[in-house]
């Protein structure tokens, strides 16, 4: 068991902020890491717990009613038992005289909101570890002499030199062994010479402030340099202390390279494409803010390419995810090198010009030119990637080609903020492809104007709204214990009398737009309840239709009373009827979500959460909805038997719906690698292509009560 992941001993933390959100969220944290936990609102109320038992560790927030946190902490520190238990200092301001004022104060460390909560849990457990470091030291120089064996055989690194001089005078083992330095090799050496961040004024400079002070101590960050010239980042304690021939310095040193490295891997998950390397959407997203409000201030020229590989889909579909993800990864090498290459820096591109690669999701792809003088630059960069992007490939035997549709914006001419500038460079790459494919285009407001197949789609989008062409399908939700239906979805699909099956990812955004999306929605409730009435009329069992609420539809002030004529129409009862809410909508409104929630609740109805796991939602949140169940998203599902960082994701959702109590239903489910995956891990209930597709209600009524899908299932592995 490594250092990071030992859990600590039962230590007392005292939690003092205004918040309860945060106050919760930090017990949790703590509690993870073996706390017992006490809270406080203030800083009277702190000081008060305080007194009645003392903590080993004191999670403070500066900004507080009553009593603030900085005078808080100052009366910790004068009291006897306050004067070495660590202080973790939190606020929102993160300049250097908030900084100074919390370490003025007595803070041992300070941290910035919002709080990364790992990044939390780790330097909790290495500020008390540190300090328990600086307790068996103190306690050395109380039971032993100074210099004596429990220095010697510490495992911490503890580095004794003059006050005045800064020459080492004694390292102990551990620090002899990390440094690589013999026990006579470093009396000629300076604290400030391995100790790379500071100079010895400043160290000097701090020791003169330290003495006399009535808390003889400083904690700081810096790499060590070792005998080899290498380097490992360290956390330090410097204590000044009196002696025999004059004052001394002692550094207690904690090497934080695990941690580094785990903090390290963490930044790597959350900001960049597992598959590609590249960075991710989240990632593009706060370099692009950062880029944009620089390009306003100081009146640069900024172009944003967006890339989508023309028929990736019918190649992954034709050959497999293993090949497309081989294309990918060459795609994101490709587009690396292009922009690498020398000539186009010397020959096109100012000096001062940042160009950055992002891959969005999928085979969506951006180049970030900024700082740019000529925005024809971005058409020059553009023509480089055709030719390089269309280069035949060989992948697993197969010789592939694919090519690029591009759309490039432009900021500040075009927009100035991220989400309509990539708006615009995402239509300008769709204008590329409907004039053919493998080619460029800039965005303009022309784009804009609804051409002659736009405004024939609405016509016909009205007509169908009007007739039959709109129809539900159901797909089918199964019990992976006994191979039964439980319930099913109800999906729509327009049955074009020239296009034939049109998917609804073709004709919902339309719908949005125009304005009809409600309409939509209220008629495919009320024809889904309808079917699963008869279907109850005729004796077969389907014990909930879950049926999805667009955004729109969730938004409508009679959004409750529709729902309820629905019911009543149909004679549907409402615990057969389940809603559908992605954690966009959720999350929008929170107090006005609850309340219409509790309200479908109070009706009898179910509440699900889809596609989870692709917001940003959390379990601070979620315990807040009455929810019933989560639908782990099929982007999570497709790559979970391989792709390690989705199935991590995975396994977080189910523990995290276990612990809220919420069922779970696993969406996407097309092959037996993921069923097994996905029933190992507890999910009981499955939906996908594996068992059916969406059918028409006359085929689903077929299934009903005649059809098990034991064999989809394995007999021999149902419980």
């Amino acid at each position: 068991m490594t250092m990071e992941s030992k859990p600590l001993p039962n230590n007392k933390a005292l939690v003092v902020d205004d918040d309860i959100t945060i106050r919760i969220a930090m017990r949790s944290v703590l509690e993870g890491l073996n706390f017992s936990v006490t809270e406080a609102g203030d800083g009277e109320e702190a000081l008060i717990r305080f007194e009645e038992e003392t903590p080993d560790i004191i999670v403070l927030d500066i900004e507080m009613p009553i009593l603030d946190g900085l005078s808080t902490c100052t009366e910790i520190r004068k009291k006897a038992a306050g004067k070495h238990i660590p202080i973790i200092m939190s606020t929102g301001m993160d300049d250097e005289a908030s900084i100074n004022n919390a370490y003025e104060a007595g803070a041992t460390d300070f941290i910035v909101k919002p709080i990364t909560w790992p990044v939390f849990g780790h330097r909790v457990r290495y500020i008390l570890r540190a300090a328990q470091a600086i307790a068996d030291f103190r306690q050395a120089e109380q039971l032993a002499l100074r210099l004596g064996k429990v220095i010697e055989s510490s495992s911490n690194e503890i580095y004794i030199a003059d006050a005045e001089t800064l020459l080492l005078k004694q390292l102990n083992a551990s620090a002899r062994d990390n440094t690589g330095y013999s026990a006579t090799e470093f009396l000629d050496i300076r604290l400030t010479d391995i100790m790379m961040a500071y100079g010895q004024s400043f160290i000097s400079e701090l020791l003169n402030r330290l003495e006399g002070s009535s808390r003889p101590e400083a904690f700081l960050k810096s790499d060590i340099q070792r005998k080899d010239g290498s380097f490992y980042p360290s956390e330090i304690r410097l204590q000044r202390s009196p002696g025999e021939g004059g004052d001394l310095v002692v550094a207690i040193v904690q090497d934080i390279t695990e941690r580094k490295q785990n903090e390290d891997r963490m930044r790597q998950l959350a900001y960049f494409d597992s598959l590609t390397g590249l960075p991710n959407r989240a990632l593009f997203t706060e370099q692009l803010e950062q880029m944009l409000e620089t390009a306003n201030r100081h009146q640069h020229k900024l172009a944003i390419l967006f890339i989508d590989l023309d028929n990736f889909k019918r190649i992954n579909d034709s050959l497999g995810h293993t090949v497309g993800d081989s294309l990918l990864k060459e795609i994101s090498q490709r587009l690396l090198t292009c922009i690498r290459q020398s000539d186009l820096i010397s020959r096109y591109v100012d000096a001062d010009t940042e160009i950055s690669v992002s891959r969005l999701g999928g085979d969506e792809f951006t180049i970030v030119l900024n700082k740019i003088e000529d925005t024809d630059v971005a058409a020059i960069v553009a023509k480089r990637l055709l030719n390089t992007l269309s280069r035949p490939m060989m992948l697993d035997g197969h010789e592939i080609v694919v090519t690029p549709s591009i759309g490039i914006a432009l900021a500040p001419l075009d927009i100035d903020s991220v989400e309509n500038l990539l708006k615009h460079a995402d239509t300008a790459m769709y204008h590329a492809k409907n004039n053919g494919k493998n080619n460029y285009q800039y965005y303009s407001s022309t784009m804009n104007a609804m051409g002659l197949e736009r405004l024939t789609l609405e016509s016909e989008l009205r007509k169908a709204l009007k007739s039959d062409e709109l129809v539900v399908y159901y797909q089918p939700q199964i019990d992976i214990h006994n191979g039964k239906i439980t319930g099913a979805e109800a999906l729509v699909r327009w049955k074009h009398p020239k296009h034939g099956l049109v998917a609804p990812d073709y004709f919902i955004p339309l719908a949005e737009e125009m304005g009809v999306v409600v309409e939509l929605g209220d008629r495919i409730l009320h024809e889904a309840c309808q079917q699963v009435k008869q279907w109850h009329d005729k004796g077969l069992t389907l014990d909930k239709i879950a049926v999805n609420l667009s955004s729109l539809q969730f938004s409508q002030p009679n959004l409750i009373g529709a729902i309820q004529r629905t019911l009543s129409d149909t004679g549907l009862p409402a615990k057969h009827l389940e809603l559908e809410l992605t954690e966009s909508i959720i999350m929008k409104n929170l107090e006005a979500t609850i309340k219409v929630l509790e309200e479908l609740k109070d009706m009898g109805i179910s509440i699900s959460v889809d596609d989870f796991g692709t917001g940003y939602s959390s379990l601070n949140y979620l315990k807040r909805f009455p929810l019933d169940e989560l639908k782990i998203d099929k982007s999570f599902i497709v790559d979970i038997d391989t792709d390690a960082h989705n199935a991590g994701i995975v396994t977080a959702i189910i523990a995290m719906a276990k612990s809220l109590g919420l069922t779970l239903v696993a969406e996407g489910v097309e092959t037996d690698n993921q069923l097994k995956y996905i029933r190992d891990a507890g999910v009981i209930t499955v939906q996908g292509f594996l068992f059916s597709k969406p059918l028409p209600a006359e085929e689903f009524e077929q299934l009903l009560g005649r059809y098990n899908f034991l064999a989809c299932l394995g007999r021999s592995e149902v419980a």
